[in-house]
């Protein structure tokens, strides 16, 4: 298979029609005309994860987040971002980004955080998120314990002014969401989780009654990846993880 029918094979389960006008998704460096040896998926595409990428033997990245994604003055070896587009052409690695389309998908970003959440009844919140029911309700610190150990976070702040006796309906968004809490808080969310919540949607979320939830973009995104994958495997061609983060880990002080 060739880079150009990988694009296809994604755009069968992550239309890039779904993909947001202010998105960058698609093929962003490399070949449409290069045959795919074996392809390497992650989150973030950094310096490191195309090096460890060609160690695995992958001459394609799919990541979830774009490489190339505001305006590039320049390419060159003084910033990550310019090394690891270097490092990708000078390996004739191809990048591809399956963004704003994979969050948005069926079975994308938010349907496999609500999956591992073990949701039921789930629908879409709006253009971004979904929302679901707990069976059975648990306890506003059971939920927090469930969402971290599911989801491999290493935090999970929760803001709330009316601390519900238990929660059941939840509302979830991967990765920045705070725009959408009206939606959830329309829906009538117990819980509204999502990342990087600016302040003044958080307080107006909470002043306004709703409990939000909200925790570390890369952390909360990075338990779709796996299953980016499993869908990527559907072309027949192998897939492989890479393990590499773009930011080093948290250190609590």
């Amino acid at each position: 298979m060739k880079v150009s029918g990988l694009l296809r094979h994604i755009d069968t389960f992550a239309p890039f029609s779904l993909a947001e006008e202010w998105d960058n998704s698609g093929l962003l460096v490399g070949n449409y005309d290069d045959d795919i040896k074996r392809i390497g998926v992650c989150l973030d595409v950094v310096s490191e994860a195309v090096i460890e990428a060609e160690e695995l033997g992958c001459n394609v990245i799919v990541a979830h987040h774009p490489v190339i994604f505001r305006p590039v003055k320049s390419i060159t070896d003084q910033s990550e971002q310019g090394r690891t587009i270097l490092e990708a052409v000078r390996r004739n690695i191809s990048i591809i980004a399956a963004h704003t389309n994979w969050d948005k998908a069926k079975g994308g970003v938010n349907d496999t955080l609500a999956a591992i959440l073990a949701l039921k009844n789930v629908e879409s919140l709006g253009t971004f998120g979904v929302w679901g029911v707990l069976a059975p309700r648990m306890k506003l610190k059971q939920f927090a314990e469930h969402v971290k150990s599911s989801w491999n976070l290493s935090r999970l702040d929760i803001y709330t002014k009316n601390r519900p006796v238990s929660v059941a309906r939840i509302a979830l968004c991967g990765g920045s969401g705070g725009e959408f809490w009206q939606s959830a808080k329309s829906i009538g969310a117990d819980v509204y989780v999502t990342a990087d919540m600016k302040y003044h949607e958080l307080s107006d979320a909470v002043n306004d009654g709703l409990t939000v939830a909200v925790c570390n973009h890369g952390e909360m995104e990075r338990a779709s990846v796996s299953q980016l994958a499993v869908k990527l495997e559907g072309c027949g061609i192998e897939t492989v993880m890479i393990d590499v983060k773009a930011l080093p880990q948290i250190l609590r002080i």
